[in-house]
């Protein structure tokens, strides 16, 4: 096979047979040679499954499978490999390995690739929104602002937008310093904000896999959650009550270095993508001194000055249309002027459904050879 040809058919099953962009970072982080031998992992195979399709020594091919796995180029279960879980999934946990295994120019490479990716999936998860009346993600309110809230019954806030309490309820956690925010070094707050909780963290734990991310507990994780709000960044997951599952990543995003929020601001998508929480930021004029920290800490231009009947200074307004409930403006305020209110029932967070999202359908000309709603886990 060509070496233009194995990048190729690598991406016709990834769900890109067209990208330059996805051709251009397959071939930063693996050869023609180790892209050919990785497709032979597109179904879930042992090592002695594929040593003995290709006519190879076992023990050679256990060492390259080995060294895959450091790089983060292949999933494992406990006896079986795969390659194919799509080209999101795939590449997302690659900026999870120790820097000697990322190489220099595999930044620049998955950039330029997640811009054209995203463009593709932003649409579609617009469309189901449109169509659904469903967001694929909601924003999760600070537990610092509405534990400083006095209108929020505690009773009333429900246990999936409670974010200690989501962690408190995973059996395994890990934290990961952030992809987004390591490539483009545009801000300067909290590095260590991506959760894995359970399943997601299988492949970061795997004995073959070199990982950069921390195995941590409850409390831990509540610990850099804190330092998440603190430092001005908002809380995002999948929209939906986890009754079935926890979801398997938590992500903690600033508008600037964000790989989906800070898109969604700028291509005039966050209603599209994005719902709110139940809850909506109020300000208490009299305890307002129109510092403008509220201002600069929220990513979606939902605070104002306004001039008021008593004041000659104009105080902070929200505006109920902007604001995202995230809550972030309520930790930043040192005058405790800001704080939450419920102003959505439960039932605007929609039940879980299985598969209800999934990513954008590849245009491919055959079928997968991995079995439709395959997942890493059911890798045996």
């Amino acid at each position: 096979m060509a070496k233009d040809d194995v990048y190729k058919k690598a991406l016709f099953w990834l769900g890109y047979p067209d990208s330059a962009s996805g051709y251009d970072v397959l071939k930063v982080v693996m050869t023609p040679e180790e892209c050919e031998l990785l497709l032979e992992f597109l179904k879930p195979a042992t090592c002695q499954e594929v040593a003995e399709r290709l006519k190879m020594d076992e023990q050679s091919l256990q060492a390259k499978l080995d060294d895959f796995m450091r790089r983060g180029l292949l999933f494992h279960g406990k006896t079986q490999y795969c390659f194919q879980l799509g080209i999101h999934v795939f590449f997302n946990r690659f900026p999870h390995n120790k820097d000697e295994y990322i190489p220099p120019e595999w930044w620049r490479a998955w950039q330029e690739f997640e811009l054209e990716e995203m463009e593709q999936r932003h649409t579609a998860w617009a469309q189901r929104a449109e169509t659904t009346g469903v967001h694929m993600y909601r924003i999760i309110p600070h537990r610092l602002a509405l534990a400083a809230s006095p209108k929020v019954d505690p009773k009333q806030v429900l246990w999936y937008e409670d974010y200690a309490e989501i962690l408190r309820r995973a059996e395994q956690r890990i934290v990961v310093d952030c992809p987004c925010r390591r490539q483009e070094q545009n801000c300067d707050r909290p590095l260590w904000t991506c959760f894995y909780l359970n399943e997601g963290c299988r492949a970061d734990l795997d004995p073959k896999r070199e990982s950069r991310a921390k195995v941590i507990s409850a409390e831990e994780a509540i610990a850099y959650a804190d330092a998440v709000e603190t430092g001005g960044l908002v809380h995002q997951t999948f929209n939906n009550d986890f009754s079935l599952a926890l979801p398997q990543v938590l992500c903690n995003c600033c508008e600037c270095c964000c790989s989906e929020l800070g898109p969604a601001l700028r291509w005039g998508r966050l209603r599209q993508l994005f719902a709110p929480s139940r809850y909506q930021a109020v300000v208490n004029t009299e305890l307002c001194k129109g510092c403008q920290d509220c201002i600069s800490r929220c990513f979606f231009n939902a605070i104002e000055l306004r001039k008021t009947f008593n004041s000659k200074k104009k105080k902070a307004h929200v505006v109920a249309a902007s604001c995202m409930g995230c809550g972030s403006c309520v930790v930043g305020c040192e005058n405790k002027a800001i704080t939450l209110e419920c102003v959505r029932p439960a039932e605007f967070i929609p039940s879980q459904k299985p598969m209800a999202f999934p990513r954008p359908a590849p245009d491919r000309k055959a079928t997968s050879p991995v079995p439709q709603g395959f997942r890493y886990f059911e890798l045996k």
